[in-house]
């Protein structure tokens, strides 16, 4: 039987193009719109491309994505900040039947590029806001829907093109844009929250566009569409972030459902990645001590759970091995449409592996962890690689190839992989504790963040953003996520069923420091002697999370090593 990955899917067509945040899709064929750009070895170029491949890749689309320009200073003028082109297929109120086919493509102005220089740190930001939109109207198939400020409007096919799209179209689509672009610009790492009037300020000024432009929402109502946006993402970026703290502190369902949640308007690869980490764990949580004897790629604390191997259970309830069953189900689902949805995202084939290893079908979970492996040495991810040789030795395991297993362990032990090292362990049959428990330092010192604990009251007044999201199945409480963002500090709480779990964070540009001493940009080093050994790590590409449960604080450690943040805690 062929694994999940491969079935038999429809090939969705190309990208249909549309509208990007200020011109019009230049739908013509011929050389005289052909579109010239800096070169790929360009510095400005570099640093587009840079933002632009890593906001694709946020949208988990699974295509392609449209090929970039950067138009140079000088070319053929287009007075257009950026623009889309969706080639041959998609072309709206063109006559084209015998034209030959074209590539599509997205487009941004050089000047733009350096006009946001005067945003200093955010201008990446700014340049992910201009992209996301772009590509929102690219993968949301939004078509060409309307024109601001581009040459090409007083051209016959941009008057055709106007004509068919009506103001209330271009209205819902530019919101569309503006909403979905800034949240998978948020989700690719930038601050795309509040940018977005800022740079549309900018826009207008440096391109001297008019106010109002042909069936195009005017300045005004531009500008407010972008806080209207913002009001949004304000209120489900929490959400996100809620969910990332509650699978740190072990809620993996609640964390689950909340990413599901999120996925069914934000469907995203690492969406679906995460819902399935989150139900997996909660499944490993229900196995009976001795049942699973490995450490598998996606947990974070195996420690606890391998050191009870040898302890025997009088038994566990079928309807507590059922829950586990449709738990590794749900898990397996999340992880296949994370596959569907990026045939090359290394991580989740692994995790797939890892998920089938523990519903017994091993040989399916070799052909997935080759393929997780093929995937990671292509993109140069050494972490998911040595969890690809993990899952393979546990399979190997499983499968009674213990030699096998034991190469592959050794293998990703020598790249770092805790979990290896805790299975070789498990392999060579040692007696004692594979590792020690953290030594985390005594706690009682009050960490606060911009003068805020975690222990402290949250006040729901006038400027907290409410979320709330109601159990289906019998048993699954009520969510409710309340967040209130203040300078450099994000402030959320999350009531389930009744009981909250507080959490208070670093934003960006935060420059206080904890209790310990330690600040943005420090190295792991300074906070390990500080606080001791973690009671907890969990991996991620973009680093690592270390979690101090005695104290209260989990700290965001970058690939480099250094403190990128960090957030306080307090469980009712």
């Amino acid at each position: 039987m062929l694994p999940r990955m491969y079935r038999a899917k429809g090939e969705s067509a190309r990208g249909l193009g549309a509208l990007a945040l200020f011109f019009l899709a230049a739908a013509t064929a011929g050389p005289a719109f052909a579109a010239a750009s800096l070169p790929a070895d360009n510095a400005k170029y570099q640093a587009v491309r840079k933002v632009y491949d890593n906001v694709a890749r946020a949208f988990g689309d699974g295509r392609i994505p449209p090929r970039l320009i950067v138009s140079p200073v000088g070319a053929e003028s287009r007075n257009a900040v950026a623009w889309s082109d969706p080639g041959t297929e998609g072309a709206i109120g063109i006559e084209a039947e015998n034209a030959p086919l074209r590539e599509g493509y997205i487009a941004c102005d050089e000047k733009v590029y350096d006009l946001f220089a005067s945003l200093g740190d955010d201008r990446e930001s700014a340049l992910a806001f201009l992209l996301g939109h772009e590509l929102t109207h690219y993968y949301m198939r939004h078509g060409w829907v309307g024109d601001f400020g581009n040459s090409f409007a007083s051209l016959d096919m941009g008057k055709k093109m106007i004509k068919a799209a009506t103001y209330e179209e271009v209205m819902k689509r530019e919101t569309e844009a503006d909403y979905f672009g800034g949240f998978y610009g948020y989700l690719a790492g930038y601050d795309t929250l509040g940018v977005a009037p800022r740079a549309l300020e900018m826009i207008y000024a440096a391109y001297d566009l008019p106010d109002k432009l042909p069936n195009y929402p005017s300045r005004t109502e531009r500008r407010a569409i972008a806080e209207r946006a913002e009001g949004n993402l304000q209120k489900m970026v929490p959400v996100f972030e809620a969910a990332k703290h509650l699978l740190l502190l072990e809620k993996y369902e609640e964390a689950a459902r909340l990413f599901e949640h999120l996925a069914h308007t934000f469907p995203s690869r690492e969406m679906f990645n995460n819902a399935g980490v989150a139900y997996a764990l909660e499944a490993l949580r229900l196995s009976r001590p001795g049942e699973v004897k490995f450490a598998y790629p996606f947990e974070f604390d195996a420690e606890t759970r391998l050191r009870a191997r040898g302890a025997r259970a009088k038994g566990i309830q079928d309807e507590t091995a059922e829950r586990r069953v449709r738990l590794l189900q749900k898990a397996a689902d999340n992880f296949d449409k994370a596959v569907q949805r990026d045939k090359g995202y290394a991580v989740a084939c692994v995790n797939l592996a890892a998920v089938d290893i523990l519903l017994g079908d091993h040989d399916t979970a070799v052909i997935l962890a080759n393929k997780g492996m093929e995937l990671a040495k292509k993109d140069n991810e050494n972490t998911t690689l040595a969890s690809a040789l993990v899952a393979r030795g546990i399979a190997y395991a499983a499968g009674g190839n213990r030699e096998r297993a034991m190469v592959d362990m050794a293998a990703a032990r020598n790249m770092g992989n805790h979990a290896a090292t805790l299975n070789l362990g498990v392999l060579q049959e040692e007696k004692g504790t594979p590792l020690p428990p953290g030594s985390e330092a005594v706690a009682g010192l009050r960490e606060t963040i911009g003068g805020v604990s975690a222990r402290d009251g949250f006040r729901k007044d006038a400027d907290v953003a409410a979320f709330s999201l109601k159990g289906v199945d019998k048993g699954e409480p009520t969510l409710t996520v309340y967040s209130r963002q203040r300078k450099s500090v994000e402030d959320t709480v999350v009531i389930i069923d009744g009981r909250p779990v507080h959490f208070v964070a670093t934003a960006k540009g935060y420059g206080g420091e904890t209790a310990r001493g330690i600040r943005i940009g420090q190295m792991a080093e300074a906070m390990r002697l500080a606080y001791g050994e973690p009671t907890r790590v969990m991996v991620s590409r973009q680093g690592e999370y270390r979690v101090y449960g005695k104290s209260g604080i989990i700290f965001a450690v970058n690939q480099a090593g250094n403190v990128s943040g960090w957030m306080v805690f307090a469980l009712e």
